[in-house]
């Protein structure tokens, strides 16, 4: 404010020096009364006010000028405020709708903590009392083993009297089956000579040719008679020897049948009948009829 007001004095001092230096200097107005040219002074006057009116106008329009772009200054920066506060609202209602977003998250997160920590509150005091109830039973347990340990000490010196009775059993079975694998041997020496005595034809003939009706085979119509449980590759060529190489002449066997195949091939008393060779040789020429 003081140096408005010293621009303002400045400006009066100045224009009464210029209109004095206008007056006396450029117009050479006379002070003297005789000589005093009161139109000539007025238009000097007119003149000077005119041209401190034109200063004036001319002061006020630069200093309009430089005002408005002062306030066009003013004005850009308004609007740049005006846009920042926008952006700060916009921000600070978005941060709010964040805030409020997350407070629920946050409130559901907590009820789903709360209701986990009740669930493994209750797991807790469940699995104690389980654990309670282990401890109680492994107390009753151990009683219970310190009341049968003398138990399984005399059980313990049973199972070695009985082990060593099974031992003396073991070795009373292998005797007997080695007699009876002499007596089996000597029963069979016994059923060749007793076949060697007897003057039949060869039953490979009657299996072959006579009953069955069958010559020859090919290895086509050939059956894999080791398939038969009790049938191996020695027993396999001894009936292939006598004529029989199907299931089907094994399923039709009749008990001279297998006496008489017993006797050829020189195999163990009743163990075609053990072995369910007929039921077997059924059963695979079934399926090879069916395949």
């Amino acid at each position: 404010m003081k140096i408005t007001y010293g621009l303002i004095a400045g400006f009066v001092v100045w224009c009464v020096v210029s209109s004095q230096w206008y007056l006396f200097g450029v117009k050479g107005i006379i002070t003297d009364p005789a000589h005093f040219d009161s139109q000539k002074t007025t238009m000097a006057i007119i003149e000077i006010i005119v041209m401190l009116l034109v200063s004036v106008l001319i002061g006020f329009a630069v200093a309009w000028f430089l005002q408005q772009s002062t306030l066009d200054q003013q004005n850009t920066q308004i609007k740049s405020l005006q846009n920042v506060h926008f952006e700060l609202e916009k921000t600070r209602a978005e941060s709010t709708e964040l805030i409020q977003r997350n407070e629920i998250k946050l409130a559901r997160a907590q009820q789903t903590f709360r209701q986990d920590l009740q669930s493994l509150t209750l797991e807790n005091e469940r699995i104690a009392k389980e654990v309670e109830i282990e401890k109680r039973e492994k107390i009753f347990l151990r009683e219970e083993l310190e009341t049968i340990r003398p138990k399984l000490q005399l059980a313990e010196v049973e199972v070695g009297r009985i082990a060593f009775q099974n031992k003396l059993l073991e070795s009373q079975t292998a005797e007997v089956k080695l007699v009876n694998e002499k007596v089996t041997q000597q029963l069979q020496e016994f059923q060749d000579q007793k076949i060697a005595t007897q003057k039949q034809p060869p039953y490979s003939d009657f299996i072959a040719s006579q009953r069955l009706g069958v010559k020859e085979f090919s290895e086509k119509d050939k059956d894999d008679l080791k398939h038969i449980s009790g049938i191996g590759p020695v027993i396999e060529k001894k009936l292939n020897a006598i004529g029989i190489f199907t299931f089907k002449q094994i399923s039709e066997f009749t008990p001279q049948d297998i006496n008489h195949v017993t006797s050829s091939i020189k195999f163990f008393p009743d163990r075609i009948g053990r072995d369910n060779w007929i039921g077997q040789a059924a059963a695979l020429a079934r399926n090879r009829k069916y395949n």
